[in-house]
């Protein structure tokens, strides 16, 4: 049986949204830090994953981290969920494009915004690392819609994991200031909506913390 080590609302949201879209039996295993943000339970969690981070997903005698990967092992596992197109197909490789680009660009884009200590050594410089990685998020929430048009998901009719990792990023917006959030923008807000509206989906995303809709 699978088991995912998560924190409720972390990227790990995307894995557990592809786990139960598939159907999957699996454990969730809650990672705990203290007020550091040190890692204090289950032991042993760093040999599972080095880097400290959410999710590692471990299945019998394979152990694997980043969020993406997860997922795309998950669509892999179980097919019948057509959670990925056909390997090899125009659609296969354009959802790696969009679940590449959520993942290389977006999500370390809220990263800096959350944690801009961990990416200047000049204090004075936390607001500047925020205000620019609002500003590149602005830029890939525009490129989304635009990919997205009438969807409802980001290939046209077919829901996959890119899908799920993005109403994700979504959900993190809303700690954005009013303007900035990824919902605010009517085409995203539809989209997440669309995801939220599925029922393993959307009970996974309420489950984690993040709105059961937007309004669009």
């Amino acid at each position: 049986m699978i088991t995912l080590y998560t924190i409720p609302g972390s990227s790990a949201t995307a894995a557990r949204i592809a786990l139960d879209e598939a159907g999957a039996d699996y454990e969730l295993v809650q990672v705990e830090r203290d007020d550091a943000g040190n890692n204090i339970s289950p032991a042993g969690y760093a040999a599972l994953n080095p880097m400290g981070k959410v999710p590692t997903l471990v299945d019998g005698e394979l152990v694997l981290t980043e969020a993406a990967v997860c997922c795309l092992y998950i669509a892999e596992k179980y097919p019948d969920a057509a959670l990925m197109p056909r390997a090899g197909s125009d659609d296969w490789a354009r959802t790696l494009r969009w679940l590449t680009l959520l993942t290389n660009t977006a999500q370390s884009a809220f990263l800096r915004w959350y944690y801009p200590d961990q990416y200047t050594s000049d204090a004075a410089g936390l607001e500047a690392v925020q205000e620019a990685s609002v500003a590149e998020l602005a830029r890939v929430a525009e490129v989304l819609a635009a990919q997205i048009g009438d969807g409802p998901f980001l290939i046209g009719r077919q829901f996959t994991v890119a899908d799920g990792f993005l109403a994700m990023l979504t959900g993190w917006s809303g700690d954005l200031s009013p303007g900035s959030r990824w919902a605010d923008n009517p085409t995203l807000a539809a989209h997440y909506n669309a995801v939220a509206q599925r029922p393993a989906a959307g009970t996974t995303l309420v489950a984690e913390g993040f709105p059961a809709a937007f309004a669009d």
